[in-house]
């Protein structure tokens, strides 16, 4: 790990990471990066300090992470792996997969957190399903929402929350929920 200083900014480069995303959590005092092996959790008040680690098991490299959004639940966070999508929380320097969610057949591509229902994660695959669930019930997607084309991003809007916007083949996509 190396650091090099500038009037403004800090770069701390964690190569062991080997990191294929990263998100920062509601308050900007964590970043997640995500490598195959571990999470590496960054404390973004200390950046130099060691970044601590969550295991993971699995032969996938992280697609997509992405910190909740609300306050109430800024201690967790979605990390998509293949057809699968982790839910961790992280308290006290401690972190953990609490849940899975498991329904697409193909990899998921994207996901996104509801900006005006903390519970609501929405998900899009190449598998041409955009699936939209209920983190308190995760056995299946509360709405499923078939196209042509398998999606490669999904967000959801910041103004309407019955409004989703999704990329599919060059194709952009604003389905009412």
């Amino acid at each position: 790990m190396a650091a090099r200083w500038s009037s403004e900014n800090v770069v701390v480069e964690f190569r062991d990471a080997q990191a294929t995303a990263m998100s920062v959590d509601f308050l900007g005092s964590h970043a997640v990066l995500s490598g195959r092996r571990f999470l590496y959790m960054v404390n973004l008040e200390a950046p130099t300090e060691a970044p601590r680690k969550i295991g993971r098991q699995s032969k996938w490299d992280v697609g997509t992470v992405q910190w909740n959004p609300h306050r109430s639940e800024s201690h967790v966070f979605a990390a998509s792996s293949n057809q699968r999508v982790d839910l961790y929380s992280w308290r006290d320097g401690c972190g953990e997969v609490h849940t899975s969610l498991q329904g697409h057949t193909r990899v998921i591509s994207d996901l996104d957190w509801s900006w005006f229902d903390p519970e609501f994660l929405v998900t899009s695959s190449v598998d041409t399903y955009i699936y939209i669930w209920d983190t308190r019930d995760t056995r299946k997607p509360t709405v499923a929402l078939s196209a042509v084309a398998g999606a490669s991003q999904v967000k959801w809007n910041r103004k309407n929350q019955n409004l989703l916007a999704s990329s599919h083949d060059g194709d952009q996509r604003s389905p009412h929920l």
